[in-house]
């Protein structure tokens, strides 16, 4: 019994100080967040957003650019398509001393315009400089030009470069992640109401009927508990490479038969045997060190289907810490008129010997070492539409070099006058009971063995429906692994607004998945070089009737 109660011991610290693989804009929008991510943001989520800076890679023939609209000329975050013959193209509107005087341009041309199209003032000499559009044809923006003098810009022409109207600076080359951390704890029993209604409300537990009303909230099958955590420091991107060196992960599910909740709240009753034999504990802690890159890629069969397309890949290398499962095989409370007689088996399979763990030259732990691979790609349909596709730890395996099983076999007989004395008992009298049990408890090596770590296919898109407003939506689905099993497809829309890029917020909602339902909210603090972002979320329900919660948080520096 006390291996078991150690391994329970071990197991509730660690998950408390749990963690979620999701960076705060993830759990703002429900995990909606997957196709703009840009720097940090990229990492652990989809490598083929790490091309959105610098050149494209092209293959086979140069491609000649398309013919732009005015209705095409929607602002874009990311810079345009580069190679060897392009050329880009846009309108100056004005040249002045007054920086005053370009701005009163600059307003007077949007209001008659509207906000949609590209833009950028430049400083030369003694002149301010204003441009507009951002055109890879001549043609275009030949016809863009009279419509710009038709409408009173009479000084306007065109002006030509080798490189887009806007500059790669508004994607970061270098982002730093100082620190972040997040925690996820979740069931799919209690909430805040029934905390407080029922658990701390007075309520009086010998009213059958109350009681009742009490345990009605555990389910029939079993009561689910899943926690969750991640620390993050010093990942980075520079260009089109990302590292992650230090984030430490712990993932943690628990299975709860109802009877015991009957056990606790009912009482033993007499011909009213209790099987305990669903209890099952699952544990993972990791710290995996990630390699990602991504780039633009210039595909002839895509040339007249995306405006731009991106592939990544990245490298996980899986540190395992711990693995652990606790299962119990057998455990029943059988009552007989004159008796109670507790029998039980316990399972537990860890990677570190529970009967040397408390001993000072305790060995260290069996670390396990394995390899996960991340895929996948994004596509700017159109200024206003991306889409992205990822398969995320894929083909991921922690390999332990030993492992250990704790085997506990227990037999309790106790007879109505033993119960009946059994409060009154010193400890010698109770020790003496105790060796009365059958008992057998071994530990032994089983040597090395594989785990599934758990893998993800993601769909994910955006839409930009306003110049400050877009949508998000991702499906996600879990692969077979041996942490997180049955889970349903999770689907998830969310909404970014950004009134100013100083300050985006987010929220978002999803169903299905771990948890059946889940929103989340947040948002993105930009001062500068240095980013807060902060997301928090609910799941199973909303507010006081909530079922869980997550909350994560981290400080970044972009360059």
């Amino acid at each position: 019994m006390r291996s078991l109660y150690l391994s329970a011991l071990i197991t509730g610290f660690l998950l408390a100080g749990g963690l979620t693989d999701t960076n705060p804009i993830q759990t703002a929008t429900a995990g909606a967040y997957l196709t703009r991510t840009i720097g940090n943001d990229a990492l652990g989520v989809n490598p083929a957003s790490l091309g959105y800076y610098g050149k494209p890679i092209i293959f086979g023939a140069a491609e000649d650019g398309k013919r732009d609209t005015l209705g095409l000329m929607e602002k874009d975050t990311v810079s345009a398509s580069e190679d060897s013959i392009q050329n880009y193209y846009s309108v100056q509107l004005i040249a002045n001393p007054s920086k005053k005087r370009v701005k009163e341009t600059k307003i007077t041309f949007y209001g008659q315009f509207g906000n949609n199209i590209p833009w950028a003032v430049t400083k030369i000499d003694t002149l301010y400089k204003l441009r507009v559009g951002d055109f890879h044809n001549r043609d275009t923006v030949d016809a863009f030009l009279d419509t710009v003098i038709g409408s009173g810009f009479k000084d306007a022409w065109i002006v030509t470069k080798n490189r887009p109207l806007e500059e790669p600076e508004q994607i970061p080359y270098f982002t730093l992640t100082l620190a972040g951390a997040g925690l996820y704890v979740g069931n799919n029993a209690i909430y805040p109401d029934w905390i407080n209604n029922q658990l701390f409300g007075g309520l009086d537990l010998r009213d059958p009927g109350k009681k009742d009303d009490f345990l009605s909230v555990f389910p029939a099958d079993n009561w689910n508990i899943n926690m969750a955590a991640e620390i993050n420091s010093m990942s980075f991107t520079l260009g089109n490479f990302g590292l992650s060196i230090l984030q430490p992960k712990v993932l943690g599910s628990g299975n709860l038969p109802p009877a015991i909740m009957d056990v606790l709240f009912e009482g033993i009753k007499f011909e009213q045997p209790k099987d305990l034999s669903a209890l099952h504990l699952s544990l993972l802690a990791a710290s995996p060190i990630s390699v990602d890159y991504g780039r633009q890629l210039q595909l002839p069969q895509l040339k007249n289907i995306v405006d731009r397309f991106y592939a990544g890949a990245g490298l996980n290398l899986l540190v395992g810490i711990a693995d652990m499962h606790v299962d119990a095989d057998r455990l029943e409370i059988i009552t007989t008129p004159d008796s109670v007689l507790i029998e039980g088996k316990t399972t537990i399979l860890t990677n570190f010997d529970l009967e040397e763990f408390n001993l000072p030259d305790s060995p260290t732990p069996a670390l396990g070492t394995g390899f996960s691979l991340d895929l996948g790609v994004v596509a700017d349909i159109n200024p206003l539409l991306s889409v992205s596709l990822s398969l995320k730890d894929l083909f991921g395996t922690t390999t332990w070099p030993e492992r250990y099983i704790s085997e506990n076999e227990f037999s309790i007989r106790l007879s109505a006058e033993d119960i009946d004395e059994i409060k009154d008992y010193n400890d010698e009298q109770m020790d003496s009971l105790e060796q009365s049990f059958t008992e057998f408890d071994t530990s032994y090596a089983t040597g090395s063995g594989k785990t599934a770590y758990p893998s993800q296919f993601i769909l994910g898109g955006s839409y930009r429906i306003l110049q400050d407003l877009i949508v998000h939506a991702s499906f996600r689905h879990f692969l077979n692994n041996d942490y997180l099993e049955d889970i349903t497809p999770q689907l998830s829309i969310s909404v970014e607004y950004e009134p100013t890029p100083v300050f985006p917020i987010y929220c978002g909602i999803g169903i299905g998945g771990l948890d059946g339902f889940k929103w989340g909210t947040g948002f993105r603090l930009n001062l500068g070089a240095f980013q807060w972002n902060t997301g928090f979320g609910q799941n199973g329900g909303i507010f006081n009737t909530s079922k869980g919660m997550c909350f994560s948080t981290d400080f970044r520096l972009i360059f």
